[in-house]
């Protein structure tokens, strides 16, 4: 439940409102920086902000709770039998991990990485703010493309390749779930 809980609750705030605490975390004289200065990890404050690494940590945070709950709902719904029959016939807990719950849960590690991926492309606010006009993704370099260069010729050539990425994922993954069907339960 505990867990569930801080799955879900960063879903209740603004992407908007979780990008800008990322910032206050980060900058400068933030408690990033000020924890690293305590410990004496560090002599002088680091540049946190405006990073790739900083882009990264705030998209994970923001998109982790979208590949959990569909793995989470999809492990919850294994059989216990399964896995205690796994082990009564000698497999050990590895094994059983392996031979059983890893392809079971197959479904929703493809569907929690897809939706990831999907909203990942279009993500704009978090690295136009934590990444600053440093750092591009695709969606912010689609519109500065479109609002700043007006070449909207480029923008979309990126805009077909984001397309193109996104197909090729999908039937990806559609291939790997028809393979995986000789592992559905019932």
């Amino acid at each position: 439940m505990l867990i569930a809980a801080c799955v879900l609750i960063p879903l209740w705030t603004s992407v908007l409102v979780r990008s800008y605490a990322w910032i206050v975390l980060l900058q400068r004289n933030g408690p990033v920086n000020s924890a690293l200065i305590e410990t004496g990890l560090t002599d002088a404050p680091l540049r946190l902000l405006y990073t790739q690494g900083a882009v990264i940590t705030a998209m994970t945070q923001v998109l982790l709770p979208f590949i959990i709950l569909p793995i989470y709902s999809v492990v919850r719904n294994i059989p216990d039998d399964l896995v205690r029959a796994a082990r009564n016939l000698g497999a050990g807990s590895f094994q059983a991990f392996v031979r059983v719950t890893l392809p079971l849960s197959v479904p929703g590690v493809s569907a929690g990485v897809l939706i990831t991926f999907i909203l990942s492309l279009g993500f704009y606010i978090t690295p136009a703010l934590v990444g600053g006009p440093s750092t591009l993704m695709m969606s912010t370099l689609i519109s500065q493309q479109t609002t700043e260069l007006l070449d909207w010729p480029f923008a979309g050539a990126l805009a077909t390749a984001l397309l193109f990425a996104t197909l090729l994922l999908v039937i990806v993954f559609r291939r790997a779930l028809a393979l995986n069907k000789g592992f559905k339960l019932g």
